[in-house]
């Protein structure tokens, strides 16, 4: 069977070529990985800063170097976490925006939006609470149609459990996030510090289950991307790496 777009080219057919997203997907869970061993580093740190606020608040005040070495701590923590989780959500949009563009590169007309939004959902007050869940359903969904086109016995997994809760996890995660911001610089008691640094701690606990999710999801669609993409070879399609 050959495998060509409906559009026309010069009055030529042209074969449908999808874009290779294997090595996204590693760098990818790779990264969440990271993050994930380093929120566990942060949460022991958080913890540790949490007792000598208690401690505080009891009148047993540390030492100037421990409060110097404790700030030093949950600086160069929160510093290597930033840089990480930026990585984390660039590396994050490239695959995500590859993996829904290869469902219109095959040709899939009744897809609800263009590839742009993949990248652009994220931004855009209001919808970003909704629109990026649909996409990364589309694609779940989508890909495994599209298998199925191909190969007859090929059985669907449905992944509406997983990405429903990897989703609740985001908001709920984000709400936290920002109470912490907004608890954290604004605090000037020990007891308001106590508050900021137990939101901390209760926002790095979310991270993980979620970052375990992503992980997840991302290592079940590269397994569905790259039975898609032997299929589409074998049809006639083009893979192309880049």
């Amino acid at each position: 069977m050959n495998i060509i777009e409906n559009t026309q080219e010069n009055g030529l057919s042209v074969k449908i070529e999808i874009w290779d997203n294997t090595k996204r997907a590693k760098n990818l869970m790779i990264i969440f990985w990271i993050l994930t061993g380093l929120t566990f580093i942060a949460i022991i740190s958080g913890y540790f800063e949490l007792q000598l606020l208690e401690n505080v608040k009891l009148g047993i005040f540390p030492d100037e170097s421990e409060v110097y070495a404790n700030d030093l701590r949950q600086g160069i923590i929160g510093i290597i976490q930033t840089g990480i989780y930026i990585t984390s959500i660039i590396l994050f949009l490239n695959w995500f925006r590859r993996a829904y563009g290869n469902l219109h590169r095959l040709g899939i007309s009744y897809l609800k939006h263009k590839e742009s939004m993949a990248v652009w959902a994220w931004f855009i007050p209001i919808i970003v609470l909704f629109r990026p869940v649909q996409i990364m359903n589309e694609i779940w969904n989508e890909t495994q149609e599209k298998i199925k086109k191909f190969d007859s016995t090929y059985i669907i997994k449905n992944g509406g459990l997983i990405i429903g809760l990897w989703w609740a996890l985001f908001i709920i995660s984000n709400i936290i996030g920002r109470y912490v911001l907004k608890t954290v610089f604004k605090a000037e008691t020990v007891e308001q510090l106590i508050e900021g640094s137990q939101a901390l701690l209760l926002s790095d606990f979310m991270q993980i289950p979620e970052a375990l999710l992503v992980i997840l999801i991302v290592f079940q669609l590269s397994k569905m991307e790259t039975k898609l993409a032997k299929e589409v070879q074998q049809a006639g399609g083009n893979i192309i790496y880049k």
